[in-house]
């Protein structure tokens, strides 16, 4: 049996798995395609009709798509950050604009009469609603991302887990076989 090839996720042959767990900003997520995955499982399903499938064989394909599924889970957290600071950046913008508008109204409020400045103090608690709003919905944001990541970090762990779990016996039997 040849050495575990590529025993720990590999940056020359996995480079997402490097970039998108140190955040590069310069790399865009793609939206749950699952690459890696895909092309592992079209391997191992072409791989099996063409041999028997020897005992290496199938510690390669298991080990495979383990680092796919690796690659693809870090894939979704990346994806799910990025929407998350989409959204804070639009809802952040949009605070500001009723920031804006509210320092306008408060600059008109004296060089007016008393029914213009009451229909003014109606809009500036409209806008002030609105703020809070925002900033709830912000705070929901924030809480949902958190969700999300965790549900998927779990599941990182897990396929994580399992790799290791598969190399660590790929070794044992590997020593086994040499003695």
């Amino acid at each position: 049996m040849t050495n575990m090839e590529n025993k720990y996720l590999s940056p020359t042959k996995y480079p997402n798995v490097i970039s998108t767990s140190l955040g590069d900003p310069g790399r865009k997520a793609k939206p749950f395609a699952h690459n890696e995955l895909k092309k592992s499982l079209e391997v191992i399903i072409s791989k099996s009709k063409q041999k028997g499938g020897s005992l290496e064989d199938m510690f390669a394909d298991k080990a495979k798509t383990l680092k796919a599924s690796v690659n693809a889970i870090l894939e979704e957290i990346k994806l799910r950050e990025d929407l998350n600071a989409s959204q804070f950046k639009k809802i952040n913008g949009e605070i500001c604009r009723q920031h804006t508008e509210l320092m306008q109204l408060e600059n008109l409020k004296g060089h007016y009469s008393f029914n213009l400045t009451k229909y003014l103090s109606e809009a500036k608690t409209n806008i002030e609603t609105n703020v809070l709003e925002l900033e709830k919905e912000k705070r929901k944001e924030g809480l949902e991302c958190w969700r999300d990541l965790m549900f998927l970090k779990k599941y990182l762990m897990v396929s994580l887990k399992d790799y290791w779990e598969l190399a660590r016996k790929r070794g044992a039997l590997e020593r086994k076989i040499k003695y």
